[in-house]
């Protein structure tokens, strides 16, 4: 019996759990830090990914349900997402949050996300 092939979306889930683990002991080995830096990866590597996905489920929604108000909002997610990562930052302080550990996990997250929405998204063309 065959198996499936990874699709953008399996190689996604599959980056991102490599990457939280990898990260996460990276960071708690080789940073002054410790285990602080390991777990501020791990969050900003979660709230790139929970900001992901609540946008993408408002703009599936909203394109299923409301397509003619699909831009408005995204546009609202996007300010939504905004405001909660400014205020979590805002809050967070330095000796709670490691600033390399959850900027790292930020970009870490933010590069696998849209290189397999990329991956995902990507146009096929024929060529005769």
């Amino acid at each position: 019996m065959r198996r499936p092939a990874l699709t953008a979306l399996h190689l996604r889930w599959l980056a991102l759990a490599l990457a939280a683990l990898g990260g996460t002991v990276g960071f708690s080995v080789g940073s002054d830090a410790g285990l602080r830096a390991g777990l501020s990866f791990l969050g900003g590597l979660a709230l790139v990914v929970a900001a992901f996905e609540f946008g993408s489920f408002n703009i599936r929604f909203a394109g299923r349900y409301l397509p003619n108000l699909t831009l408005v909002v995204a546009m609202l997610s996007y300010a939504t997402t905004a405001i909660a990562l400014g205020l979590v930052l805002a809050a967070s302080s330095p000796r709670v949050v490691h600033g390399w550990g959850i900027a790292s996990g930020l970009m870490v997250g933010l590069l696998i996300w849209i290189g397999t929405e990329i991956a995902q998204a990507r146009v096929r063309s024929e060529h005769t």
